[in-house]
């Protein structure tokens, strides 16, 4: 006879508590659910829960320096060429000698 319902959540319930299971929610945008979803196609896993407990045993085996490495955002990095850094600084020492700011004065 099949189990009802109820049974079959009992039992589920029942199989969770004994390997200690805890259900894990997190909000995600909709970019972040889209990398997810190429993700899972590229590695040929169609469940993203799968995907995401690879990836954190993963990353427990990484030393500390390439999970910080791994786990740190991509940063653009402001590159200033030679040319701009002399105009820069052709145009701050002009400005400087025009107007020269607070000056110190010595108490006499």
């Amino acid at each position: 006879m099949a189990k009802s319902v109820q049974e079959r959540s009992a039992k589920a319930a029942q199989r969770r508590l004994a390997v200690a299971e805890k259900e894990l929610r997190h909000k995600v945008r909709p970019g972040i659910e889209q990398a997810m979803e190429r993700i899972c196609a590229r590695g040929k896993t169609p469940i993203i829960s799968e995907v995401l407990q690879i990836a954190i045993m993963k990353m427990d085996l990484m030393s500390d320096a390439e999970l910080c490495e791994f786990l740190s955002y991509p940063r653009h990095k402001i590159v200033i060429s030679e040319n701009v850094a002399r105009y820069f600084l052709s145009q701050s020492l002009a400005k400087a000698r025009r107007d020269p700011g607070d000056e110190i004065i010595e108490p006499r």
